[in-house]
């Protein structure tokens, strides 16, 4: 029997209102909101194929968010949600078939928008290598396969969502971080736009300088990218700068060679970098703090290092045993993976000149061979208390500089998180009441950099307050949604999820620990079945439960691990 018409403030069946008092203490946050539309809750074999083409899918991404946190919050919009739908506090963001994968990002996005665990998607880091998306497809892949003329969007703000996991939208968008005084400068392009390859086995030269706060990248000796505002002023923190990896623990180390790695305290000029591209001496070399030839013993200053400063020979990290000099008749550099393992790196001991190197104008460069299609530190500083300097290659053949200042959390950052993710509800608002979506893909970022900055807590009121402009973010959704032409046709099943929680300021190797695998799962809609999920919830059910709802079945030959949750038991 068809239900009467249902709005997301009430649920009407047989003419009743019906209304869940849940405690707020069990309500679960979700960061994907699907959206079915259909005047039939639940899909039959005899449906039409008219009826089926007006089912639509809404996924809302909330990024790191703690269910405990969630509880504490003011959100009418997702206190209304749970109330009228199912729901758990109590899901999983790893299964007990596989859990091998890292409690991060990358991997729990992969499995929520895949349904299956890393052992089939591939994803265990956020490196993303041995993706295996092309034999376990993130769902928009498999509803156009089943429905060729369905209309994919996906909005984000972390760029792998994007680039590896919903590539294949119909319309895409990565919103950056808005420019502020003293803030981040993320600066990545792909080296395609050159028709270079960054991985080919062959000698390349990136470059970063900054001038007068514009921030530009070199390739080759050729302009690849720039950005403007970049006037941050700070020392570099820690006891060294890195070749080879930055100084977190863990970091990505460069799997390949290094060679003319030089630190100046000034822009050069394009003429000068381009003479430099071309493996010529600098014949300038006013500004030069440090220069690294590697023409002499590993642990031997000689030639190591020149210019009108102290020499600060390379010092061997504990950790390093992979890398060793390598001398020619040709060239001189250091090989970081002669045996086919990444180094730890190797490390510059910082004196107060080289501190000032991001103190003003400056120039990082380094030359690079490698292979490895992966993300690759050539040169790093990073800490989250004392700033970071990194040139970085990365995944999909793109070079990067990053540029962060200490103490990221006082310098108005997770402000221009909260003004992007409402920039993304006004542009998924938008698409809501002028295009025709059949599945919308919605990510929101806040949280998780505000736990990350500050810490995942439901004591950490600024954690709480990201919490709840999410809130005010996705009824900006929902009322677009409402808007809609043909909305008293449609019916809407809501999903909200998040990838992970968070303890402290990390969610990292989270097997053991509660507070980072304990997620919350909503159901909400005509098609969900209200009140709390009598089963064990994952994140891999996101999927399961929005093809039930797109297609009327899973196809089991497409060996998900998820499964439909809280829906109505179907006729």
């Amino acid at each position: 029997m068809a239900r009467q018409l249902w709005t997301p403030w009430n649920w009407f069946s047989d003419g009743k209102n019906v209304k869940m008092c849940v405690s707020k203490t069990l309500r679960g946050l979700v960061a994907i909101v699907l959206v079915v539309t259909g005047g039939v809750s639940v899909l039959s074999a005899k449906e039409s194929a008219e009826s089926r083409s007006q089912k639509r899918v809404l996924i809302i991404g909330m990024d790191g968010t703690r269910p405990d946190a969630l509880a504490k919050a003011k959100t009418p919009t997702f206190d209304r949600l749970i109330k009228e739908g199912a729901f758990t506090d109590n899901a999983n963001i790893l299964g007990e078939r596989y859990q091998k994968n890292d409690t991060i990002s990358g991997p729990g996005w992969s499995s929520i928008l895949t349904g299956v665990w890393a052992d089939k998607h591939g994803v265990h880091d956020n490196n993303f290598k041995g993706k295996n998306y092309e034999l376990f497809p993130h769902f928009f892949k498999r509803l156009k396969r089943e429905r060729p003329d369905a209309k994919t969007a996906s909005l984000v703000s972390w760029a792998p969502i994007h680039e590896f996991i919903l590539s294949e939208a119909d319309i895409a968008e990565v919103f950056p971080l808005p420019r502020g005084k003293n803030q981040t400068a993320d600066l990545r392009v792909s080296a395609d736009k050159l028709d270079i390859n960054t991985h080919d086995g062959k000698w390349h030269h990136l470059v970063a300088t900054r001038k007068q706060g514009q921030l530009k990248l070199y390739l080759d000796g050729r302009l690849i990218g720039s950005l403007e505002g970049v006037d941050l002023e700070f020392p570099l923190g820690g006891d060294f700068y890195y070749l080879g990896r930055d100084s977190r623990s863990g970091a990505t180390g460069f799997n390949g060679q290094l060679d003319d790695i030089r630190l100046w305290k000034r822009a050069l000029t394009e003429a000068e970098i381009a003479q430099a591209a071309s493996q010529m001496s600098p014949t300038n070399r006013q500004g030069l703090l440090a220069e690294y030839l590697f023409q002499g013993e590993l642990n031997d200053s000689a030639g190591h290092s020149k210019g009108p400063f102290p020499a600060q020979p390379l010092t061997e990290n504990a950790t390093v045993r992979y890398a060793r000099h390598i001398s020619d008749t040709e060239l001189n550099r250091i090989d970081f993976a002669p045996t086919g393992e990444k180094t730890h790196g190797l490390r510059i001991p910082l004196n107060d000149s080289l501190r000032d190197l991001t103190r003003g104008d400056f120039t990082i460069e380094a030359r690079f061979m490698t292979t490895d299609k992966g993300r690759n530190i050539l040169l790093g500083n990073y800490d989250g208390k004392a700033g970071a300097l990194n040139l970085e290659l990365h995944e999909g053949n793109s070079v990067r500089v990053y540029f962060q200042p200490p103490d990221p959390k006082n310098a108005g950052a997770l402000e221009r998180e909260g003004i992007r993710d409402q920039q993304i509800a006004a542009k998924a608002a938008q698409i809501l009441r002028e295009e025709d979506p059949t599945a919308l893909f919605v990510y929101f970022h806040q949280t998780d950099a505000t736990g990350h900055a500050i810490g995942f807590s439901p004591e950490v009121p600024e954690y709480v307050k990201a919490i709840e402009n999410i809130d005010a973010r996705v009824n900006t959704v929902l009322k677009a949604m409402q808007s809609r032409p043909n909305y008293a046709n449609e019916d809407w099943l809501t999903i909200v999820c998040t990838d992970h929680g968070g303890l402290k300021r990390s969610h990292s190797n989270g097997l053991k620990v509660p507070e980072i695998r304990r997620v919350f799962l909503i159901v909400h809609g005509p098609s969900a079945q209200p009140g709390p999920i009598p089963k064990q919830a994952y994140l891999v059910d996101v999927t399961g439960t929005a093809l039930t709802h797109l297609l009327g079945k899973v196809d089991p030959k497409w060996q998900l691990d998820g499964k439909a949750v809280g829906l109505e038991p179907q006729e």
